[in-house]
């Protein structure tokens, strides 16, 4: 299904991508990325203050865009997300923007993937906050968190995390369960944390260490898989 021209409601969230995008046409339909924007897509230098767009960008979202349909969700208007990612040359990444994201916890991220006919187990969602960018509404999608603690990663990690997963399970929730089976724990992580709870912690290396989280909030039914790197 297109996701042109199509609006759904989730709570206090209207959904509507903008609708002026060519579509891409990736081999795997039925998978998307979904990206967060400010803070991930355009970080932000702690000292200086200053936005640019997320280091390696130009070389990997052409590269996971031939696998992955690729989307941005945002707190922001539509139009001034558009405004943002034209000056920092990433809108012709995406396939569509969708703006006015706004729930207590969490975005709408699977009513999103059912718009554009697109499998949770199958995608995944990157953004820089915890409370903020993981699924409101399916325990099936894993969400990866980038620029942490003040560091901003390059687009090649994203890359590189997503083919670990791609190698550990036939999906990506099952790829998640698989790294944790011989991760090590993490005890210092384990607690409250942004209004809700991180139950369960890993950190791994595979070339890069990264932390894997299973979260609780009370406001969502289910635990929520989240990758740090």
């Amino acid at each position: 299904m297109s996701a042109s021209g199509i609006r759904l409601t989730l709570g206090t969230a209207n959904i509507m991508p903008d609708a002026d995008l060519t579509p891409l046409r990736p081999t795997e339909g039925d998978s998307a990325l979904m990206w967060d924007m400010a803070g991930t897509l355009i970080p932000f230098d702690p000292v200086t203050g200053r936005a640019s767009a997320l280091p390696g960008c130009s070389d990997f979202l052409p590269e996971l865009g031939n696998v992955f349909r690729l989307v941005v969700t945002t707190g922001d208007s539509t139009a001034s997300a558009r405004g943002l990612l034209t000056d920092f040359e990433l809108l012709s990444h995406f396939e569509a923007v969708y703006g006015d994201l706004f729930l207590p916890v969490g975005k709408p991220y699977g009513e999103i993937l059912r718009q554009l006919g697109a499998r949770p187990d199958c995608s995944l969602a990157i953004g820089d906050r915890l409370r903020a960018d993981i699924p409101a509404d399916t325990a099936e999608l894993v969400t990866i968190l980038v620029n942490q603690n003040g560091d901003v990663i390059n687009a090649g990690m994203v890359s590189f995390i997503i083919r670990i997963l791609r190698q550990h399970g036939p999906s990506f929730p099952a790829a998640f369960d698989h790294l944790t089976t011989d991760a090590d724990p993490d005890a210092d992580a384990v607690g409250e944390s942004r209004g809700g709870t991180i139950g369960k912690a890993w950190r791994r290396n595979d070339g890069f260490p990264y932390r894997l989280w299973s979260f609780t909030h009370p406001a969502l039914d289910g635990s929520r898989r989240v990758i740090v790197i």
